[in-house]
């Protein structure tokens, strides 16, 4: 009898053992379902989206708003962020004639030129998978600064003397020609969309693609 009683609690035990390991196997089974189909998709969800955060707000250097998946940033107010500056140099030719006496004046300018953009026309960017849907904006100039100029040549007629206005116009002319200049002679605006691309890329470690938003 005590044979028979033995052999019943043993089995009784097995098949505990068997129900408790059954349930372990369950259990490890069902985590890892979670983590591979759902905690996975999630995180690889949310890490390109905080990368993409981080790297809006350290190329505008400013706070970014978040909305699901939307980024935009924090403040509406008109900022310019300046990415590219230059030093150059722009010559005009000022020249006049009256009663056939001719007056010139040539000068010789060094300018500071920066271009960047404007982040007021910024709506932000849509995240939808690991591609960020947005328009950047147009880089523009943001700065033509004359920092000094001297008199290259300068000519006064006999009758037609130079004088300050004739200065005066002559440093507009040298003004404008470096606006001139720097937008259809020079490559900054290309550079400056160039440095932005790189550094959005960069700091997301190329796991965003951008793609411009369709109309």
């Amino acid at each position: 009898m005590r044979d028979k009683h033995d052999r019943g609690s043993r089995g009784a035990i097995d098949r505990y053992f068997k129900y408790f390991t059954v349930l372990v196997l369950l259990g490890i089974a069902g985590m890892a379902a979670f983590h591979f189909f759902i905690a996975k998709p999630v995180s690889k969800i949310g890490s390109p989206l905080k990368k993409l955060e981080e790297a809006l707000g350290s190329v505008t250097n400013s706070e970014v708003k978040v909305d699901g998946y939307t980024l935009t940033l924090d403040s509406s107010e008109t900022r310019e962020l300046v990415v590219v500056k230059r030093r150059t140099q722009t010559v005009v030719k000022f020249e006049s004639t009256w009663l056939r006496s001719k007056k010139i004046f040539i000068l010789k300018g060094d300018f500071e030129v920066k271009a960047g953009y404007d982040l007021s026309e910024f709506d932000g960017f849509e995240l939808k998978g690991n591609q960020a849907v947005g328009e950047w904006p147009e880089p523009r100039l943001l700065g033509v600064t004359l920092l000094n100029y001297d008199t290259f040549f300068s000519s006064s007629g006999t009758l037609n003397r130079l004088n300050e206005k004739d200065r005066e116009h002559a440093t507009n002319m040298l003004h404008q020609q470096a606006r001139i200049d720097a937008i259809q002679n020079s490559d900054i605006l290309e550079e400056a969309e160039r440095i932005i691309k790189t550094r959005l890329e960069d700091l997301t470690d190329g796991e965003v693609e951008f793609q411009k938003k369709l109309n």
